[in-house]
């Protein structure tokens, strides 16, 4: 199974969770070692795009593949699960994620994308518990420079808000 995350380039290599033991997510709250990923490179990119505040300051960014063995057992959120208010308010998705970081069941958990709320659709995204053991034998196939195209930020622009 290939996984995917768009990152900057000083954290392209890291595999270790670090983004969710100094931040809070969609899905966790500070102190949970999770690493988001996608099963799509376009999905990371629409995930990466709402987060840019000024297409300016965007570093240098890696497309990060990762490769895990199909046996991997992930459990699944599903978007009829969630209350109607989940992409407003992320302390419910963090409650959520949270319970499953701390009982350490899977070692992935498939949710649904805030930005594509589409039940049953393939691109999903996928969080790796790095408390669990079996996220050891999930490794990094590549990492690749990736510009985002400069006709997204355009558009970005003159989004309606």
């Amino acid at each position: 199974m290939r996984l995917w995350r768009l990152s900057g380039k000083r954290h392209g290599r890291s595999f270790d969770g670090g983004y969710g033991l100094h931040f809070n997510g969609r899905w966790n709250t500070i102190g949970h070692p999770v690493t988001y990923c996608a099963t799509s490179p376009s999905l990371c990119v629409l995930e990466k795009l709402v987060h840019i505040q000024d297409p300016d300051l965007v570093p240098e960014l890696v497309m990060v593949g990762y490769e895990l063995p199909d046996s991997h057992v992930a459990k699944t959120i599903r978007l009829d699960e969630l209350p109607a208010k989940w992409r407003q308010d992320e302390t419910l998705t963090q409650e959520k994620g949270d319970a499953w970081l701390e009982a350490v069941s899977t070692p992935l958990v498939r949710v649904p994308s805030a930005i594509v709320p589409v039940a049953d659709s393939p691109d999903t995204n996928i969080l790796i518990n790095h408390n669990h053991p079996d996220a050891a034998m999930i490794r990094i196939a590549l990492a690749e420079p990736f510009v985002l195209d400069a006709r997204v930020y355009d558009r970005k622009r003159e989004a309606p808000r």
